[in-house]
């Protein structure tokens, strides 16, 4: 979101740009007219404050004047991945996982959580292609559990994902990784609460109540 500095630098510019033109066409201009102008950025602050955290995602704003996708909560990801264990030699195949999503207009927070490791975006940006299709491109790191990393070492990678609907009902995408791993990610069913955990994800979704 866009900050106090630049916010009060804006409104400054455009006050003088004001002026100059009520002086071109002969209107007075007075300095008891600064103390209104201070009182203006507070107030957009408070404004893009709320549309940042909230109003953004209302249906009525959603789609023309907000162009976004909301993706807030939790989505259960079938994952597959090509990586083999070092010990076996055996890829682990489909498994099922757990992204949690936090939101605002402005930022993006994206958390997979396995069995046993968690990843977590450090660089996204939300793309929207000629077609309009949104797509998500990000980087991120993971961080296997410490009794599995003699095995799955800490790394990095990058994904893109593509979103399916409008609202979003599905989304579905590609990974790869700085160990010459890469897999695919198909994100189907969808909670509005965010989990900050695998195993309390996994037993809100194995109840059958995801919608």
């Amino acid at each position: 979101m866009i900050s106090r500095l630049h916010l009060v630098s804006i409104v400054f510019l455009v006050g003088v740009v004001w002026s100059i033109l009520l002086l071109i066409d002969g209107v007075a201009v007075g300095l008891a007219w600064l103390p209104r102008l201070n009182a203006v950025p507070p107030v957009l602050l408070v404004a893009l404050g709320v549309f940042d955290r909230w109003l953004w995602k209302h249906r009525w704003i959603n789609g023309w004047f907000a162009r976004r996708p909301v993706l807030c909560g939790t989505w259960q990801v079938t994952l597959q991945t090509d990586w083999s264990d070092p010990e076996t030699g055996e890829s682990p195949g489909a498994d099922v996982c757990y992204m949690a999503v936090r939101q605002t207009f402005s930022a993006l927070s994206m958390r997979l959580m396995t069995k046993e490791s968690s990843s977590e975006l450090v660089a996204e940006r939300i793309v929207q292609a000629e077609d309009g299709v949104f797509r998500i491109l990000g980087v991120y790191t993971n961080k296997p559990r410490v009794a599995v990393r003699h095995r799955s070492e800490i790394h990095f990678g990058a994904l893109l994902l593509e979103v399916q609907g409008h609202p979003p009902k599905t989304l579905e995408g590609h990974y790869w990784t700085d160990r010459n791993t890469r897999g695919s990610m198909v994100f189907a069913s969808h909670k509005t609460v965010v989990f900050s955990n695998y195993d309390d994800a996994d037993n809100a979704f194995t109840e059958g109540k995801c919608h």
